[in-house]
C-alpha cells in the first residue's frame, strides 16, 4: 500500500505544477504600461508652459489614461512618448525636435478616439549653423543655413540698429540683402517668434576693408605674374561682379600670381588678412607671401570656395606696409579663381 500511495501523490503534485504553469503562461501580455482604463479626457495642463525642442514636459489631468498620439497643430508635429509613462492623471513626454516655435495647442488622442486639446507655446529659438559668404557688400546677398528660421521677423548687426533686409526665408534657409555700413566686422542678431540669438560667425564688409582685389585690383596693385593668365573675369565671384581668374599654365609648372608693381596698402591698426579661393578639378597646394616675407602654405580644396583668414600681429608682425602678395601653385599649373583679398580691421 505504501508503495501505490507514493506513486498517486507524485502523479498529483506534478499536475498542479503544470496547471499553475499554464495558468501563469496563459496571462495575457503586457508592455509594461500601467493598467488603467480608457479616459474621458476631461482635462489636463502642460508643465512647464512653455519648452524647448527635447525638453521633457508632462501633461496633468484626470480621465487621460491610454492615450494613443500626442500633435503639435501647427503644422500637425507628432511627438513620440512612452505608454508606460502614461497614468489616469499624467502622462510625461518630450518635446519634439521639430516643433515649429511660438504658441499653438497639443492634441492628445485616446484609444477611444477623445481628445484633449491643451495650449502649450514652444521655444524654438533661431539656429544658424553655416553662413556664405561671410564678406558682404552694400545690396550683396548672404545665406544662412539651420533651423527655425521660418518665422524669422529681424536680422541687425549685434549691438546696432543696422538691419538686414530679408530677401527669402523657409525653416533652413535665410536669404539676406546686406546693408551700406561702415562696420568693418560683426555678428547678426536673428529674431523670431521664440526670440533672438547671435551668430557664431562674424561677417566682414568689403567695402570698409583695404583691398588688393575685390571687383578689380585695387590701390595701385597690378599683375607681375609668371607661368600663366592673371585677369578678373565674371566668370564667378564671392561679392561684386568678378574674381581674380588664375590660369595657371597647364603645360608648365609652380606659375605665380604676382600682384605688386607700386601697389601699397597701409595696414596700420588692422587685425586680419583675408581672402576666398575655388580650387580647380583637385585639391592644389599653394604657398603665398606678403613682401615676399613669412611665406605660407595652404591647400585650395577642389570645386568649392574656401575661405582662408590670418592674423596680422600673430603671422606678420610688425608688417605696417604691404606692396606685394603672390600665390604660387605647386607643380603642375591649373585654373583658380580668388576674390576679396583684402586687410579689414
Amino acid at each position: 500500500m505504501k508503495k501505490i500511495l507514493i506513486k498517486l501523490v507524485q502523479p498529483l503534485f506534478i499536475l498542479s505544477v503544470l496547471a499553475a504553469f499554464t495558468f501563469v503562461s496563459c496571462k495575457k501580455d503586457g508592455d509594461g504600461s500601467p493598467d488603467v482604463s480608457v479616459g474621458n479626457m476631461s482635462s489636463g495642463t502642460i508643465d512647464p508652459g512653455s519648452a524647448a525642442g527635447g525638453q521633457v514636459v508632462t501633461l496633468n489631468g484626470k480621465g487621460i489614461g491610454q492615450i494613443r498620439s500626442i500633435v503639435f497643430d501647427k503644422n500637425n508635429v507628432p511627438a513620440s512618448f512612452m505608454p508606460t509613462l502614461n497614468t489616469d492623471s499624467a502622462l510625461i513626454f518630450r518635446v519634439p525636435d521639430t516643433a515649429f516655435g511660438g504658441p499653438q495647442n497639443v492634441i492628445f488622442t485616446n484609444a477611444a478616439g477623445k481628445t484633449l486639446t491643451v495650449p502649450f507655446s514652444v521655444i524654438a529659438l533661431p539656429n544658424i549653423t553655416t553662413a556664405f559668404p561671410t564678406d558682404f557688400q552694400s545690396n550683396s546677398t548672404v545665406t544662412l543655413t539651420g533651423n527655425n528660421l521660418d518665422d524669422v521677423t529681424a536680422v541687425v548687426f549685434d549691438g546696432t540698429s543696422t538691419a538686414c533686409t530679408i530677401v527669402s526665408k523657409s525653416r533652413k534657409q535665410l536669404v539676406l540683402k546686406m546693408p551700406l555700413t561702415t562696420l568693418s566686422r560683426g555678428k547678426l542678431k536673428v529674431t523670431n517668434a521664440s526670440g533672438e540669438r547671435v551668430t557664431d560667425m562674424e561677417f566682414v564688409n568689403v567695402n570698409a576693408a583695404k583691398t588688393v582685389f575685390s571687383d578689380q585690383l585695387d590701390n595701385g596693385f597690378e599683375n607681375w605674374g609668371w607661368g600663366g593668365n592673371y585677369a578678373a573675369s565674371t566668370d564667378d565671384k564671392i561679392t561684386g561682379t568678378s574674381a581674380m581668374k588664375a590660369a595657371y599654365d597647364a603645360t608648365g609648372s609652380w606659375g605665380g600670381m604676382q600682384l605688386g608693381n607700386g601697389g601699397s596698402i597701409d595696414i596700420t591698426g588692422y587685425k586680419t588678412f583675408s581672402f576666398w579661393a575655388k580650387g580647380a578639378d583637385v585639391d592644389k597646394n599653394f604657398q603665398f607671401w606678403i613682401n615676399w616675407g613669412n611665406q605660407k602654405v595652404i591647400t585650395i580644396p577642389a570645386n568649392k570656395w574656401t575661405y582662408f583668414k590670418f592674423d596680422l600681429v600673430t603671422n606678420y608682425p610688425g608688417v605696417t606696409s604691404v606692396n606685394n602678395v603672390t600665390f604660387q601653385i605647386f607643380e603642375d599649373g591649373k585654373t583658380v579663381y580668388f576674390d576679396n583679398i583684402m586687410f579689414a580691421k
